[in-house]
Parts: C-alpha cells; sequence; structure tokens
C-alpha cells in the first residue's frame, strides 16, 4: 500500500471536519487492528489539541513540576511558613492603591484572605507559599473553595509571600472552572498576567469595577419633581442592570425577585437612609410586600 494510500488518512480529515461541526464523527470499524490503533492514537490527540490556546505562553517549570516528586527540586515550590506578618504587609500595600477602596483582613473560613473592596467589586487575595504564584492542585482548590464560599467575590489573586514584589495571579472564577471551550465552541481566554501585587489590584481595578456614569437633573421643563417616580425609575435601572450579572446564590435570587417590585426597593433604601441601622430589614420587607396591592 503507498503512503498516500493509507485509510488513517481519510479517517483523519473526516474527523477534522467533525471538530468544525460540518460533519459527523468518523467510525474506525473499517480499519484493521494496528490501523484503529494508530487512528485511534491521533484522533486523541487532537482532542486535546482543540482546548489549546495557541497564543498562550509556555508554561513554567514549577507548574509542570508540581504535585510530582520533581516538585522538590523547584526553588519557588519548596514550602515555607506565612506568617501574619506577610498577611499585614499585602493589606499595607493594598491599601496604597486607592484611597477609595476598603481593605480589610478576614480570617476565614475556608481560609485567611486579604478582602479589597471597591463599589461592589469585592477580591480577595490569599497567600501561598511560593516564590512565584503557582496555581497548584492544592492551590486551585482553595480558589474554588473561596468562589464557593463567597459568591459576591469577582476576583482572587494569588500571592507568592516568598517574592520580593509579591507578584500575583489574578483569577476569575472561569479561571479555574473545567470549561476548555465557551459555549461558541472558541478558545478559552488566556489568564492575565502575573503582576507584583500593586500593579495587579490596579489592573483588576481598571478592567473589572463598575463605571457609574454621571447623571444631571433636566432644567426648565416647568413641572415639579416627582421624588418618588424618580426613585422608582432609579431602583429600576439599578434592579434591571444587576439582575442580568453573573451573580450566583443568594444574591441573584434577591435581585431577580426585586425585578417588577422597584417601589419596595425605592421605599426600602429611603427608610434605611433616614433611620440608619435601626431598621429591622427583614421586618421592613415583610410590612411593604404586604402593602402592596
Amino acid at each position: 500500500m503507498r503512503h498516500d494510500d493509507d485509510p488513517v488518512d481519510a479517517v483523519i480529515l473526516a474527523f477534522l471536519d467533525h471538530l468544525e461541526g460540518v460533519a459527523g464523527r468518523p467510525t474506525l470499524d473499517h480499519l484493521s487492528d494496528a490501523d484503529r490503533g494508530r487512528a485511534q492514537l491521533i484522533l486523541d490527540g487532537l482532542v486535546t489539541a482543540r482546548g489549546m490556546d495557541p497564543r498562550a505562553s509556555r508554561p513554567s517549570v514549577e507548574s509542570l513540576v508540581s504535585d510530582t516528586p520533581l516538585a522538590a527540586l523547584a526553588p519557588a515550590l519548596r514550602t515555607a511558613p506565612v506568617g501574619p506578618a506577610d498577611v499585614a504587609q499585602v493589606r499595607r500595600v493594598l491599601a496604597e492603591v486607592d484611597h477609595r477602596a476598603q481593605v480589610h483582613l478576614d480570617d476565614g473560613p475556608p481560609v485567611p484572605t486579604v478582602v479589597y473592596s471597591y463599589l461592589d467589586l469585592r477580591a480577595r487575595f490569599l497567600l501561598v507559599a511560593a516564590a512565584t504564584p503557582v496555581i497548584t492542585e492544592p492551590v486551585r482548590a482553595q480558589v474554588e473553595a473561596l468562589f464557593a464560599h463567597d459568591p459576591d467575590t469577582s476576583r482572587i489573586g494569588v500571592v507568592a509571600a516568598r517574592g520580593a514584589e509579591l507578584v500575583t495571579q489574578m483569577l476569575s472564577a472561569e479561571d479555574v472552572g473545567d470549561t476548555v471551550l465557551t459555549p461558541r465552541g472558541e478558545l478559552h481566554l488566556r489568564w492575565e498576567p502575573p503582576l507584583p501585587l500593586a500593579l495587579a489590584a490596579r489592573r483588576m481595578q481598571e478592567y473589572s469595577a463598575p463605571e457609574w456614569p454621571a447623571f444631571d437633573f433636566v432644567h426648565g421643563h416647568g413641572e415639579a419633581l416627582d421624588l418618588g417616580s424618580l426613585a422608582a425609575e432609579a431602583a429600576r435601572q439599578i434592579i434591571e442592570r444587576e439582575s442580568a450579572r453573573a451573580y450566583r446564590g443568594e444574591k441573584r435570587r434577591a435581585y431577580q425577585a426585586l425585578v417588577g417590585h422597584e417601589r419596595i426597593f425605592a421605599d426600602l433604601v429611603a427608610t434605611v437612609s433616614r433611620h440608619a441601622t435601626d431598621v429591622d430589614l427583614d421586618a421592613e420587607t415583610t410590612r411593604m410586600c404586604v402593602a402592596v396591592p
């Protein structure tokens, strides 16, 4: 048999059409045992390569040998104790990023983190005892646990506590998920580049923080200002925008339940603003809901 008559070649071409979505998956029944084994190895490689980003940077040596017997040979993976001073140092660095943001320590559960909040953007910074922020399986498990414990967290920064610059790898919930391809079949976006802690926080805030555009009242229309309608319209816009965002858990259900009840939300905000902390939110919400015709 000539090389150009190899039946495995025809199967590979048909399988490539299948990956493109223009044909069904080819069968291997017509191949001999030897050709079938050779073809299956090639097809398995094509399936694996389909989820690789050709633009991605080369993985580090540390990420390749982590969780293997060779991990002890990589200096970045040699463990060292991380004490409270390291957490305090991360807090001090983050506090200098933007004076409008709030920074505080959270002792857990599931693990201690430094919380960075700006408007409705909330990020948590997790320290690992390494010179570079290598995402090993134990670190990935901690990141997934943090996202599951606090659905309001938008980003998690893995901070290399042993490095002088506190190099940080920012991650979203999608970055640590099991999905390789997007729902449209496109390659998943690669991770953000590791940066020193302060630069990573500034980049996160620049790209991820919400923007609240300026507004002004329309002057000269001569009509009396209806504060109730204005508050209801503002509440409607807030609820519409927030209920469409990818929140999870109780926050998602709460916003979706408010759709169509903007007046209740506006009245609740006004009540809390007048009485500060002396308001029973559960009782007040129940009273307003019962009063709605």
